[in-house]
């Protein structure tokens, strides 16, 4: 079986053996600095620290792993080199010490610790793999009679990615719902001149668990009575035609919501490999996305390369320290408001205190159990994600602002020099955009940009980056995407917005857009493949707009 097919739990179990056939190894290394420590304290220095250092990482790790008493062990071995060291005790009994809690530790490592905490931590938190499917495939059943209408609304859905049908009649309705089982229903309550037995019905499949969806009226009755009456049925909002479609989406989207986000990215620096692959498994059964750097040397290379929204970093490592590396993330611009969680073994307060006042947030001590790390993450890195979110983001749209993109394209493009990929950039313009706010009001100008802003997040994949750069101007990269297939992506795109009905109080009305795009490494730099894009779409607005023009 190949490791990508193998569950989480099969992993953990493959990563919890070897460990244990290691075992051996470890208490051997450790073994060899004791014998270098003479009985009455003549014992070198370099011997005692080389004990310390190891004991430190099988106490953080032996618990994990389920060894329990061999952490503990190891902590009491730690301890005594560490008074020694310090200059807290004498050296003259140290050697016994260690001899004998070698015995000790050996008889520990012959009988792990299963721990029925690890099968009620398997299930807790277990949201598969951590792959994340880029779109979220929703099915809306539309029940409306009008013929015009319901081919109307279920055209428009299709446009922002949603599954949609419709069915003309509420004796048809619980066929439609057991075939297509939608994740909403929106549905008119007059039919046959009865406003009453839609809602009767679907009342009765609401009770009865024949529906189990939420309810979204849209009808051309708005009075208290039917209000309540739809409440009464199960309807989660009334809407009251004409309904502009972008407010429906926006309905639609926050009914739909499966209350998940996009998954938390985790970098984690630690040199223990098998220790940083258990802590990896965890967050990845908990639905994260992971990346493990075990040489805190290439940090600043997998920092631009992940993106990620919170660090957990060993204490103690060979060549640069825990502190140090934070430090030097600190010193990182586009890094120095990252949550950095410090993961290690070390107890004392104070040396923790010291590790956080260099660029650390918090302190979590090895071992910790699963379900303490899952949150602790969480909490960080949700907390993380909601400052950052105001501070990249536009407001209106959700999309990333003018700054972060172009900070983002810049990352992008240095990326894909190393990874030798391509890049497509699009810049779009909505077109005539002055005469819909002089003409409709800046209230339905916002939501024809909102609307051509969801159909950008909808129709182009998670990975790839889309800003609002200002006004009614746009732009997205399309990570190793080449100039034609961006080309096709943005005519489908472009012809599905012309094809979304905007209502305002006036008539209703259709809106287009213009595209220009370019391809790195064809322009090799920010600037250069940022004016090539705009040239393109100034190409397209003279050439009669609503069209999509390659650089």
């Amino acid at each position: 079986m190949a490791d990508n097919d193998k569950t989480v739990e099969e992993k953990m179990a493959a990563l919890r053996d070897n460990y244990a056939r290691q075992m051996t190894s470890k208490i051997d290394e450790i073994s060899s600095h004791v014998l270098l420590i003479a009985p009455h304290g003549k014992g070198t220095n370099d011997a005692i620290a080389a004990v310390r250092a190891l004991t430190h990482k099988l106490a953080g790790s032996g618990a994990t792993f389920g060894f329990k008493e061999v952490s503990i062990v190891a902590r009491e071995m730690e301890d005594a080199c560490s008074k020694v060291i310090e200059g807290n005790d004498d050296a003259s009994g140290l050697a016994d010490f260690l001899d004998k809690s070698l015995d000790a530790l050996k008889e520990a490592s012959d009988h792990p610790d299963v721990r029925k905490e690890n099968s009620d931590e398997k299930k807790q938190d277990s949201k598969g793999s951590g792959t994340i499917d880029d779109r979220v495939i929703r099915n809306i059943l539309v029940l409306e009679g009008d013929k015009k209408t319901r081919s109307q609304i279920v055209r428009e859905l299709k446009h922002f990615g949603f599954v949609a049908s419709g069915t003309s009649h509420p004796k048809n309705i619980a066929k439609a719902i057991k075939k297509q089982k939608p994740d909403a229903l929106v549905c008119d309550i007059v039919f046959d001149g009865d406003d009453n037995a839609a809602l009767g019905i679907i009342s009765e499949l609401h009770q009865s668990g024949g529906l189990d969806c939420p309810i979204i009226v849209h009808t051309e009755i708005d009075d208290m009575p039917h209000r309540l009456a739809a409440v009464r049925a199960g309807a989660h909002n009334y809407m009251v035609k004409p309904v502009d479609m972008a407010d429906m989406i926006d309905v639609l989207d926050a009914v739909t919501a499966d209350g998940e986000d996009d998954p938390f990215r985790v970098l984690i620096i630690d040199d223990d490999e098998s220790l940083s692959r258990h802590t990896e498994l965890v967050l990845q059964g908990a639905g994260m996305m992971t990346s493990v750097l075990n040489n805190p040397m290439t940090v600043i290379e997998v920092l631009n390369d992940f993106v990620p929204e919170l660090i957990l970093l060993d204490l103690y490592m060979p060549d640069c320290e825990g502190h140090e590396v934070a430090a030097i993330i600190r010193q990182q611009e586009a890094f120095d408001a990252i949550p950095i969680v410090f993961l290690s073994g070390e107890r004392d307060v104070e040396k923790q205190l010291s590790a956080m006042e260099l660029g650390g947030d918090d302190f979590l001590t090895k071992p910790i159990r699963p379900k303490h790390l899952i949150s602790a993450v969480r909490i960080r890195a949700s907390r993380f994600r909601e400052l950052r979110s105001m501070m990249v983001k536009d407001s209106m749209t959700g999309l990333y602002n003018h700054t972060t993109t172009k900070q983002l394209m810049t990352n992008e493009i240095e990326r894909a020099k190393r990874l030798n990929q391509s890049i497509a950039m699009a810049s779009l313009d909505i077109d005539h955009f002055k005469n819909v706010n002089d003409t409709y009001g800046h209230a339905v100008g916002d939501k024809v940009i909102k609307s051509l802003a969801r159909l950008l997040r909808q129709r182009l994949r998670g990975a790839d980056i889309i800003g609002r750069m200002g006004g009614e101007e746009f732009a997205a990269l399309l990570t190793g995407a080449t100039i034609e297939e961006a080309e096709e992506i943005f005519n489908q795109i472009r012809q599905a917005f012309s094809e979304i009905v905007f209502n305002s109080d006036i008539k209703d009305f259709s809106v287009t857009f213009s595209c220009g795009i370019a391809e790195f490494p064809t322009h090799d730099s920010v600037s250069s493949l940022s004016d090539a894009s705009d040239k393109a779409l100034y190409t397209a607005k003279n050439g009669g707009r609503n069209k999509v023009v390659l650089a």
